[in-house]
C-alpha cells in the first residue's frame, strides 16, 4: 500500500514538472520576438527586405498584365442575353521607400486609369495601400493597420484619378516580430492582384 502511494505521488510530481516545463517553453517562445506592439521604436529603421506579387481569384475571370509598379486587369463576362460586359483598369503606384525611420512623415502616389468600362452592372474596381503585420490578409485591415490610401470605382464613377496618400511610418511593432508589410491591393470585382513589400526593423 505504501509503495502504491509512493508511485502515485511520484507520478503526480512528474506530471506537475512536465506541465511547468511546457508553460515555461511557451513563455520563452512568445518573448523571443522583437518586442511588443506597444513598444516605441527608437534608434533604428524599417528596411525593405522582400517584395512579392500574387493574383488571388474570387471569380477567376480577370486577366492581369504586370509591369514595374503597374498592372492592368481585364475582366469580361457574358450575360444570359449573350451580351459581353467588359471592365478593364490600369493601376500604377510610386515605388515605396527602401528605408523608413519610425514616425517619419511620408507619402505614396497611386494612379487609376479607366481603360474600358462597358457594363451597366456595378463592378467595383480600385486600389488600396496599407501597412499591416507580416502575413495579414489583404482583404480586411486589422485595427492597428495604417492606411496609406484608397481608391474605389464602380459603374457610376470610373474617371481616371491620381491620388496621394500621406502617412507616418510605423512607430511600434505590429506583433511580437520585427516585421511588417506594405500591401498594395489592386482589384476588379472579387479578383485581386496583391504586391507585398516586407519591412524588417533593424536597430
Amino acid at each position: 500500500m505504501i509503495t502504491l502511494m509512493k508511485n502515485i505521488l511520484r507520478l503526480f510530481v512528474i506530471t506537475i514538472l512536465v506541465y511547468s516545463a511546457q508553460l515555461l517553453a511557451q513563455d520563452d517562445t512568445f518573448t523571443q520576438g522583437a518586442g511588443t506592439p506597444s513598444e516605441e521604436l527608437v534608434g533604428g529603421n524599417w528596411m525593405l527586405t522582400n517584395v512579392e506579387s500574387k493574383a488571388y481569384s474570387g471569380t477567376n475571370i480577370t486577366k492581369w498584365t504586370t509591369g514595374n509598379n503597374q498592372i492592368t486587369g481585364l475582366t469580361e463576362w457574358k450575360d444570359v442575353l449573350e451580351i459581353i460586359h467588359t471592365v478593364s483598369s490600369g493601376f500604377s503606384w510610386q515605388e515605396p521607400p527602401k528605408m523608413m525611420q519610425p514616425g517619419g512623415y511620408l507619402n505614396m502616389e497611386a494612379v487609376y486609369t479607366n481603360i474600358d468600362y462597358s457594363t451597366t452592372a456595378k463592378m467595383s474596381t480600385g486600389v488600396k495601400i496599407f501597412f499591416e503585420r507580416a502575413g495579414a490578409s489583404y482583404l480586411v485591415m486589422e485595427p492597428n493597420a495604417i492606411e496609406v490610401l484608397k481608391m474605389n470605382k464602380d459603374n457610376k464613377q470610373y474617371a481616371n484619378e491620381v491620388k496621394k496618400g500621406f502617412f507616418y511610418a510605423p512607430t511600434t511593432y505590429f506583433d511580437n516580430t520585427n516585421e511588417c508589410q506594405l500591401i498594395v491591393d489592386c482589384y476588379i470585382g472579387k479578383d485581386h492582384f496583391v504586391t507585398t513589400y516586407t519591412y524588417t526593423y533593424q536597430k
